[in-house]
Formats: structure tokens, C-alpha cells, sequence
């Protein structure tokens, strides 16, 4: 910018607002303080009036170059702030134009030209509650009238006394628990309670260390308390954080309760029968830090946990979902986060919505998409408004947030925040349009979506109860792996489970999960089973084991009077070349030549086969036949006797198809991918089985194990995917939900009056309720039909 007087000086300057005109005005330059006076400029839409002060820096003779800007209402300029151009453009927060404050956005254009080139008006509270009754208002929560939204309320809680209900002018309506020091409030819609679904409202109480439920009557807008009195909801931490969570999966209702240190206990809300309701601890576990809030999101089922003024932490919300997390956002300088508080959702139809998280230590909210990994929108602040008088909004513990249309106040939403400034006054909660946070943000809108019907959408995985679980393996950690199914040839209810212990050895165990026998024999990895096998003049059953000891092949027989197995390995089978750690294993007879194979992969993804046979001594040997790359880490394969195809995965990258028979190659047929490439798969994919309904039909089932389901796929033609099933804890009967399942395997022949119908098997990686080594659970495949509408043939032996 070049001036070629430095004496007091004349500039004409031209602004312009958005769409609005631009205004020529008339500016005097100070040259002894390098400042353009720009004078005050009237009649601007939105703005009202406002003056500018442009100050520049003295670079050399004759150029200039602005260094700041200072924009102030008009007779309120006094000390204004000034605001540093960066490469001729501007960021100015918080520019208090009355009655609006807003963003402004100024470019530099030549000479003495600038212009404002955007703006966005701050969110602010349109009404404002009744200060709390004890002064400690801490944390609100929305409930949605069912018939008339404008009835809806606003719950909220008094860490010194009690759990206030307002309407949505503001109006205390009811105060409940006034003694007790309630904390932390959450709603849920539809809780079946004594043949009636009803709205709940959970609250903490810290005095008494307990959860306090109450159901909404909805033509009184009354709370009436729910709770079992005989029976009272003491978790074992400290009540620092308290969310509800209902689950897609099985339509059942949690309580999430932290401490300040990072504990989390996970609490199945239940019906006692009598219309109160009852709690059952699920699940313990330590996050570390300072937890302060989580929200759970009942499509997605996340749980999002603040970590105070560490990070923003997403985790799974089912029980058997255990303690993996990604970080949403981080601390400053690697993120966003200040201290965190309190966390809401917004939901949308799709998918869509928001998770917003109050950032205390800055006064502002953060906003993240749900989908898409959480993405960071941005953030936002409530300002005082000079419109309706009600102040801005400092230091939020909670807040909660709603898209449904209220009323005129509130017409696409609600968004709630305490306040816990409020001047001289006792603590309050304000209550703000959501469009006016969207407009800021520029978010979508949704408010025809119901929120009273999260969770409930149709979902292609279906809940399964287990019948039976297994005793625990004798070792702890990471230990049991892989099942496999012995089938007794005359009395099939004295059929067994071989179930690996990758910690040293195997088990087997009958049909009650009762152990039979446990055999120390090196760490046992994968297990398959053959019959029918030729053996020193009589068929057997065949076992074969992956031995991660020392890399080997081991080959047992299976005793038909006693049901345990014995050793038949001729030598150690030790096979080369893998690359890797021996890792996977399954069986195939060939009906094309009559042998038996046994197949392996390796952590290099390496596959070998390998027949075996007998070694004219009354044991078994064998030798290589065909070697293979699949390209990463393998381990679940399983091969098809009757139509020659091996299936093997790859664990990070999907399903593949291979022919069977030594002579096939490696020409290959993908069945299925993972999630990130359009798949059904949430890595790893490990265990697989088949499913045979005849020679040709049935069904392959594959572990997805990062998401804890499992998915069948049509046996036949191009191997369709069909759908999922995951299994879920039994509150009858005490047996826990299945995770991060290895080996599986699944048999369609009657096994007495428990399987009537075949059984499935799956490896438990948390065996959670008691919390025990890991075992394996079995579930009859009547259960899994049903759920997912799959054929029911006991009639075809595939032995």
C-alpha cells in the first residue's frame, strides 16, 4: 500500500457486507500513529452501526502495509481491541455489533480498500430456566413428549439438592429428591416394564452413592420413582458420571456409571416383574485419567467417554465390546480439547447427527460428526444476548441436545447448556435453538427425525442366546482358540468338544461344557477333524493340531469308549519354508482320490498342504503336497469335502476362495472383504465352518471378529452373504455373550435334547460374567435359523 503524503490525510474507503452494497466513507489518516479513522458507519442490516480503526506499520519511505484492524460499536470505543492481519486477511472473534456478536472476516483488497467479506452471528439463549432451587445446577436432559412436543421438559439436576423438571418457558414444574445431591440425569424412551413400555429418567445420587430411576407419566408430565426399593442400584465406584444406553442389538437398557480416576461400570437395567426396576453389573473396566462425562449412542452403539484435559475417547457400548478405543480428539496443541465436561448427541436420519462435547476450560462447545470417524466440525460459544437480556454461558458442566421441533422458541431443536456462571444468581441452564447453532456452524438439520426410535431400526445382525458354555481353560489371558466337534458313532448326546488352549495343550469337554480331558501337549493353536480315516486296519477319527511350540503338525485319534484322544503322530512333522509362525489349520478328504489332507497357513500367510496317511506302524505321517501365498497374515480356513474348495482368510483383507484338490494352483475367487473396502467384514476375519444341508447346500459362517458377530454366507453359486448373528449374554441363565471369537466350528446333526437341531461353537475372548479364563460357548442352530430364516436339514451326515 503506498502513501505519498505522510501528513494527516483524506482516503476514501469502500466496505462492503456480504451481499449488501458497498459503502464509500470517508477516512482520515494519523500519520504520527500510522491509524486510518474510519468514522461511524450507520444503517447496516444485522449490524447496526459500527466504527473502524485500520492501523498500519511503517515499513520504508513509502510503503505501508496493514498490520491491524479494530472494530467497535458505535459510542462504546474505548480501548478496542486490535486484531493482527495475516497476509492481508483477517479472523476477528467475537465482535460485539449489538444485539448480535458474531465472527467477522475482512480482506485487504488495493489501496484503501477492504471489505468484510463474511460473518456469522453467535448462537445465543433464547430462554433461560428458574436459577436451581440449592443454587448447584449441574446437569440437564430432554424429554420428548410423545403426542405434543411443545409439552416436552427439561430435567435438571442440583448437585446440592434434588432433580428439577421444567417446561420449555423455563418454569420449574416439579422438584424431586430435594435432600439427596443429585448429579447426573439421562432418558430413555420405551423401557418394557410390567407389559407397559415407558419413559425412564436415571439419576445419580452421591449422597447415597445409588442410581434413582422414575418413569414420565406423559399426560401429567409428573416423574414417579421406579425404582426397587428392596433392591437399590449401588455401584462399587463413586458416582462421578452416569449415561443410558439402549442397545440396537438386543433392545436392552444399560446405565454407564465412572469415577474421577477412570473406572466404568456397566449396569443392565431389568424388570423385576413387579413394575420396578432392578440392575445387574455386566462389565468393569479402567480407562485411567479423569473421566468427567460420556454420552452413548444407541444407533452405533459408541459410548463416548471425556477424558477430561487428556482427549475425547470412543469406545463399544455392548458388553462384550471390551476396553479398544480411538481417540475422537485430543488436548491442545495436538486437538481441540481445553477441559471436557459433559457430551450429547443430535441424531439425524442415515446416520447423520452430531456429538457435541462441552469444552469447559474454554467456554465453548465442540462439534463432531457421528459418522466418518467423528470429524471435526467445529465449535461454537453462547453469548450474552442484548435481544432477550439472558447472559452467556460460561464453564458448562452439561448439556443436551435435541432436533426435535418444539415450538416457535425452538422450531428444528433444543440445544441445553448449565450455566455455571449466571452473575449474582444462583446456577441455571439455558435453552438455545438449534438453528441458530447450525446456521453458525452451517450444519444439517433434521427435526422430522424421532429420537424416541433410536435403536430400534432393522438391522442385518440378529441376537442369538448360548444354551451351554464350556468350564474355563485352565490358562489365563489369550489362551483358548479353536473348536471342533467330535460326533460319537452310536449315542450322538456322548458327542465332545475339542477346544484348544494355544497357552499349552487342549480340553475336551461333553455336551454340558464339563471337562473331560486336558492334555498338555505343546500350544495347541487350530484343531480340525476327519472320519473315517484307515488306521493299522480300522477307520478312526482323526484329529489334527496345529503345535505353535515348535511349529509342527500333531495328529491325535479319538478313543470311542472313553472319548478321550490319544497321539498317533508317526514323528515331528515340522513343515519348512512358512515364513512365519504356524498358525491355521483345517482338514479335507478328497473324493477324487480318496486321501486325507490337512491344511496350514502361517502368521506370513504362507499355506501348505499336506497328506496324510498311515505309516504301515499304527501311526500317521505325512508330507507336503502344495504350497501357496495368500499375500498377508492367515489363520481360519475350512475346507469343503464335497465340492473341493478351500477357504481361507486373510485377516486384515477378506475371504478367499481356493480350490481344494493338490493339483489346483493358487488361482483364486474373493467371497467377501472387509468394511473399508465395501465388505461385510470388521477385521480380523478369523474362524470359519460350514453349515452342510446336503452335497451342495448350506451355509459358510465366518468370524468378523472386530465387530463380535458372525456372518453366513449361501454355500452355493457365488456365495451370497446372508446376514449376522452375533450371540448375546443370557440374563436366565447367567451364560455371557461371545467376543473377539478365533475358532468356530457348527454341526447339523441332532445332538440329544439340548441340539436337536445341530449345535454352533464359538471361541469366547471375554468371558465376562464371572469374569474367568476364556471358554467356549455353544448354541443350538434351531436359534440361529430362526433368527436369520436359514434352513433346517438334520437328515444329511457329512461324515
Amino acid at each position: 500500500m503506498r502513501l505519498r503524503t505522510l501528513s494527516t490525510l483524506a482516503v476514501s474507503t469502500m466496505l462492503a457486507l456480504g451481499c449488501h452494497s458497498a459503502l464509500a466513507v470517508n477516512a482520515s489518516f494519523d500519520s504520527n500513529n500510522n491509524v486510518l479513522k474510519i468514522p461511524e458507519i450507520q444503517g447496516i442490516s444485522a449490524l447496526g452501526s459500527f466504527s473502524a480503526d485500520l492501523r498500519f506499520t511503517d515499513l520504508s519511505n513509502s510503503l505501508f502495509s496493514l498490520e491491524s484492524i479494530a472494530l467497535v460499536p458505535a459510542g462504546n470505543s474505548e480501548n478496542p481491541a486490535y486484531y493482527d492481519f495475516i497476509k492481508n486477511s483477517l479472523f476477528v472473534p467475537e465482535v460485539d455489533f449489538s444485539p448480535f456478536v458474531l465472527d467477522a472476516y475482512l480482506q485487504l483488497t488495493d489501496m484503501m480498500q477492504f471489505k468484510l467479506t463474511d460473518y456469522r452471528i453467535y448462537p445465543y439463549a433464547t430462554v433461560e430456566t428458574e436459577p436451581s432451587s440449592q443454587g448447584g445446577a449441574d446437569t440437564p436432559a430432554i424429554w420428548v413428549h410423545p403426542d405434543n412436543p411443545a409439552d416436552s421438559l427439561v430435567l435438571g439436576t442440583d448437585s446440592d439438592g434434588g432433580l428439577e423438571i421444567f417446561d420449555l418457558k423455563g418454569n420449574r414444574l416439579q422438584v424431586l429428591l430435594p435432600e439427596q445431591e443429585i448429579k447426573y440425569v439421562d432418558v430413555r424412551y420405551q423401557f418394557p416394564l410390567n407389559g407397559v413400555n415407558v419413559d425412564i429418567v436415571v439419576v445419580t445420587n452421591e449422597k447415597d452413592n445409588q442410581l434413582e430411576i422414575f418413569a414420565v407419566d406423559p399426560e401429567t408430565r409428573t416423574l414417579m420413582a421406579v425404582t426397587d426399593a428392596n433392591a437399590p442400584i449401588k455401584p462399587s465406584i463413586s458416582l462421578d458420571g452416569m449415561c443410558l444406553y439402549r442397545s440396537p442389538l438386543t433392545n436392552r437398557y444399560y446405565s454407564y456409571v465412572m469415577d474421577g480416576d477412570g473406572a466404568i461400570e456397566q449396569w443392565e437395567l431389568l424388570d423385576n416383574g413387579a413394575g420396578k426396576i432392578v440392575a445387574s453389573l455386566i462389565r468393569h473396566f479402567d480407562i485411567g485419567g479423569g473421566t468427567a462425562g460420556c454420552v452413548a449412542d444407541d444407533e452405533f452403539a459408541a459410548l463416548y467417554i471425556s477424558d477430561e484435559d487428556t482427549a475425547l475417547w470412543r469406545y463399544g457400548a455392548e458388553p462384550e465390546d471390551g476396553i479398544a478405543r480411538t481417540a475422537v480428539d485430543l488436548a491442545k496443541p495436538f486437538g481441540n480439547v481445553t477441559e471436557l465436561e459433559g457430551l450429547s448427541i443430535v441424531y439425524g436420519r442415515d446416520g447423520d447427527g452430531y456429538l457435541i462435547a462441552a469444552n469447559q476450560g474454554s467456554s465453548n462447545f465442540l462439534v463432531y460428526k457421528r459418522t466418518t470417524g467423528n470429524v471435526f466440525v467445529g465449535s461454537f460459544k453462547l453469548v450474552a444476548s442484548a435481544v432477550n437480556g439472558v447472559g452467556a454461558v460460561e464453564e458448562t458442566n452439561g448439556i443436551a441436545v435435541s432436533n426435535v421441533a418444539f415450538n416457535s422458541d425452538f422450531p428444528t431443536g433444543l440445544f441445553v447448556a448449565q450455566d455455571d456462571s449466571n452473575g449474582n444468581t444462583p446456577l441455571n441452564f439455558k435453552l438455545v435453538s438449534w438453528q441458530s447453532v447450525a446456521n453458525y456452524l452451517s450444519l444439517q438439520v433434521d427435526s422430522s427425525f424421532d429420537p424416541r426410535t433410536i435403536g430400534f431400526a432393522d438391522t442385518n445382525t440378529k441376537p442369538v442366546l448360548p444354551q451351554v458354555e464350556t468350564d474355563p481353560v485352565p490358562a489365563s489371558g489369550d489362551s483358548a482358540d479353536d473348536p471342533a466337534i467330535w460326533v460319537h458313532p452310536t449315542d450322538p448326546s456322548l458327542s465332545t468338544i475339542i477346544g484348544t488352549q494355544k497357552q499349552g495343550g487342549f480340553v475336551v469337554y461333553d455336551l454340558n461344557g464339563k471337562e473331560l480331558q486336558y492334555v498338555a501337549d505343546g500350544d495347541m493353536n487350530n484343531v480340525d477333524i476327519r472320519y473315517n480315516f484307515p488306521l493299522g486296519g480300522t477307520n478312526i477319527a482323526l484329529v489334527a493340531f496345529t503345535n505353535r511350540s515348535d511349529d509342527s503338525i500333531v495328529l491325535y485319534k479319538v478313543d470311542n469308549e472313553t472319548r478321550q484322544l490319544a497321539s498317533v503322530t508317526a514323528r515331528k512333522i515340522l513343515p519348512a519354508n512358512l515364513q512365519g509362525e504356524i498358525y491355521g489349520l483345517c482338514m479335507y478328504r478328497s473324493r477324487v482320490n480318496n486321501q486325507y489332507y490337512v491344511f496350514i497357513n502361517s502368521t506370513a500367510g504362507i499355506v501348505q498342504q499336506w497328506r496324510v496317511f498311515d505309516n504301515g506302524r499304527g501311526l500317521v505321517d505325512a508330507e507336503m503336497s502344495r504350497e501357496f501365498a495368500v499375500g498377508s497374515q492367515t489363520e481360519g480356513c475350512v475346507a469343503d469335502d464335497f465340492s473341493a474348495k478351500f477357504y481361507v482368510g486373510e485377516e486384515d483383507v477378506g475371504i478367499w476362495q481356493y480350490g481344494a484338490e493338490p493339483s489346483d494352483g493358487n488361482a483364486r475367487v474373493s467371497i467377501d472383504s472387509t468394511v473399508t473396502t465395501g465388505g461385510h467384514i470388521t477385521a480380523d476375519v478369523e474362524g470359519m465352518s460350514i453349515y452342510y444341508s446336503g452335497e451342495q447346500s448350506g451355509y459358510l459362517i465366518a468370524s468378523s471378529q472386530g465387530n463380535n458377530v458372525f456372518n453366513v454366507y449361501d454355500r452355493a453359486g457365488n456365495h451370497a452373504y446372508i446376514g449376522s448373528f452375533q450371540v448375546v449374554a443370557d440374563d436366565v441363565s447367567g451364560i455371557d455373550g461371545v467376543s473377539e471369537t478365533d475358532g468356530l466350528d457348527v454341526l447339523n446333526l441332532p445332538l440329544g435334547s439340548k441340539f436337536p437341531s445341530g449345535v454352533f461353537i464359538a471361541q469366547d475372548g471375554r468371558n465376562i460374567v464371572p469374569n474367568e479364563n476364556q471358554n467356549f460357548k455353544l448354541v443350538s442352530w434351531e436359534n440361529i435359523a430362526n433368527a436369520l430364516n436359514l434352513s433346517i436339514v438334520t437328515g444329511f451326515d457329512p461324515r
